[in-house]
């Protein structure tokens, strides 16, 4: 893991940000159906998502292993709505995508970039955070599982 450099994310990164979303597009389509193809979808995802950093106070981070960069995080800050959720426990941070490149791929690459967020949003002053998954991806979730992560809610989906 020492040889792994998680830093933030430059203007030059992004053709290698929008091939993640790619590779993450590619990887969502063997377990969901819905999904777009990389070709229409990686791009136009990256933009949007990179709005919601800077519209969210978020960050974009790109790991690096032996030089090369091996995958991104890119994460936000959301705050729930209503009364139901004590005061200090509103605002949270939100990974919205994570992505490792298969050479990387148990390298400790996908840890590395988690504690950069988890230590972003600590220095936020926020207690906790969340991030979805999709239910058939059963290595993402053992994964998070691994982390420490649990489920807080879940979604349900009728097809019509």
């Amino acid at each position: 893991m020492s040889d792994i450099v998680v830093r933030v994310a430059l203007p030059e990164d992004h053709a290698f940000l929008a091939a993640c979303m790619g590779g993450l597009q590619e990887a969502e389509i063997e377990v969901e159906a819905n999904r777009s193809s990389v070709d229409e979808s990686a791009e136009p995802h990256l933009n949007w998502v990179l709005g919601q950093v800077a519209a969210k106070d978020g960050a974009v981070f790109v790991a690096e292993f032996q030089g090369q960069r091996v995958g991104c995080l890119m994460c936000t800050m959301g705050e729930d709505n209503g009364e139901y959720v004590k005061p200090k426990h509103r605002r949270y941070g939100y990974v919205n995508d994570l992505y490792v490149g298969q050479k990387a791929r148990g390298t400790g690459t996908a840890d590395a970039l988690m504690q950069a967020a988890e230590d972003y949003f600590r220095e936020k002053g926020l207690t906790n955070m969340r991030l979805g998954v999709l239910s058939e991806n059963q290595r993402a979730r053992s994964f998070y599982e691994r982390l420490g992560w649990h489920s807080y809610e879940q979604v349900y989906r009728k097809n019509l």
